[in-house]
């Protein structure tokens, strides 16, 4: 599930990416303090989007994933992030973030 969300995102197929998320879906960001809705993320979809590098799935099964990447943003800042998926009734249900800046 992962792989196709993260494909579905990538060619920013909104109904696609749509369709994998809860209407109930909340993002967390540890990074930025902040919590996001379904519609929030979504919204990413229109504006532009950081680079991501090494993209790897840790761990999935029907009802959790685990991803490491690297992300390289607008401004130049860069981080590792690791992100935790919640997966409910075969929809991502919850996100959190956990993010780790990398020195240019």
């Amino acid at each position: 599930m992962i792989q196709k969300f993260f494909d579905a995102w990538n060619d920013k197929d909104k109904d696609s990416v749509e369709s994998m998320v809860d209407d109930d879906f909340v993002m967390t960001s540890h990074a930025q303090g902040a919590k996001m809705s379904k519609q929030d993320m979504l919204g990413w979809l229109d504006g532009p989007q950081p680079k991501t590098d090494n993209i790897r799935i840790v761990y999935e099964n029907d009802e959790i994933a685990v991803v490491h990447q690297f992300m390289e943003f607008p401004s130049g800042d860069k981080e590792a992030v690791m992100i935790v998926y919640e997966i409910k009734n075969g929809k991502l249900f919850s996100m959190e973030t956990g993010a780790t800046p990398i020195s240019k």
